[in-house]
């Protein structure tokens, strides 16, 4: 019988097979691995860039002219942003001066108070003569009344007490001083004030035809443009910056003990992906109702008890985080 020499077929099959079995270990492992990782973060897609921006407001009514900056550009604070004709003239300040100067005028007269005549009667007469011819025409009187004198000296009685000037009073004036009172005084200082104020007012208005940035940050424009009609305290456009702005993630509570303060993510807005950490995560406000045949979807908070996570933003900002602009989180765990 012919013997068949297999030792170098055995060589082969330990040699490669060695390192089939580790190549098949390290690709199990690799697959181990990357199940691992992959089944090792936690999506969120429900989550929104949120924040609080300023507000670039116009100091008086009037009309937009010129908008100085582009959505999404970068301001520094002070930096001129639009451009405002006012509706206060040249003659209307100086109608509101006069108006200021003669209250005034007023407030000085009222605190002075006021001075008037009054007439003083006084009894004419030429003293002593006077008082006598009045006794003598009462004595005649009462004399003709028993038949003692005529009617004739009764007369001469009476004309001389009317010519002596007992009979007609004299009338002369004294001047006399009035103070105002306290309740016409306040009323004139209220005007004065008043007077005072619209004044500014209009002065500070005559001067608000540039709108500056309160603040450092990317401007966000609203739907107003040149020619655009505007109120005082209007709001031009909004100012947004890493520190006033944040991504707010909803999760499930089941899912509370998966996160912690502090926590590193990434997130992903209009395609660009960031880094930050979690900052905050706050409890839902109340239990979850859900309506009937909503299937789960509650039309009036659609983020009712979930926990709100937010997320801070990276210090070199970006256009891309607008207010409510949708974004997608990926928590590492």
């Amino acid at each position: 019988m012919t013997e068949i020499d297999i030792s170098s077929t055995v060589n082969r099959i330990l040699k490669y097979g060695l390192v089939g079995m580790i190549a098949a270990a390290v690709l199990c492992s690799g697959a181990v691995w990357w199940y691992q990782s992959t089944h090792r973060v936690l999506n969120i897609a429900d989550a929104v860039v949120k924040g609080n921006a300023v507000g670039a407001r116009t100091k008086a009514d009037g009309v937009i002219t010129e908008i100085l900056v582009k959505d999404g550009e970068n301001v520094k604070s002070g930096q001129p942003l639009a451009k405002i004709e006012v509706k206060v003239s040249e003659e209307q300040i100086q109608q509101l001066e006069k108006t200021v100067e003669l209250a005034k005028q007023n407030l000085t007269r009222v605190q002075q108070g006021t001075t008037v005549s009054q007439p003083v009667v006084i009894e004419g007469g030429s003293g002593g003569s006077s008082a006598q011819a009045a006794a003598r025409l009462e004595r005649m009187e009462e004399l003709y009344s028993i038949g003692a004198v005529s009617a004739r000296q009764v007369e001469e009685a009476r004309a001389e007490y009317e010519m002596s000037g007992a009979y007609a009073p004299t009338v002369s004036y004294q001047t006399v001083h009035q103070p105002a009172s306290e309740q016409a005084i306040r009323q004139a200082e209220l005007t004065v004030r008043q007077a005072e104020a619209a004044l500014a007012k209009a002065q500070q208005a005559s001067q608000a035809t540039e709108i500056t940035a309160p603040v450092a940050g990317t401007v966000y424009l609203s739907e107003l443009k040149a020619d655009d009609e505007v109120k005082a305290g209007q709001v031009i456009l909004s100012i947004g910056n890493s520190e006033s702005f944040w991504i707010e993630a909803y999760v499930d509570p089941e899912r509370e003990e998966l996160l912690s303060l502090g926590q590193y993510v990434s997130y992903t807005v209009s395609g660009k992906t960031f880094e930050g950490t979690i900052t905050d995560i706050e409890q839902p406000k109340g239990k979850k109702e859900v309506k009937a045949g909503t299937e789960g979807f509650d039309p009036n908070d659609i983020h009712a008890g979930k926990l709100i996570v937010r997320i801070a933003l990276p210090e070199k900002w970006d256009k891309v985080f607008r207010p409510q602009a949708r974004a997608v989180v990926k928590v590492n765990l």
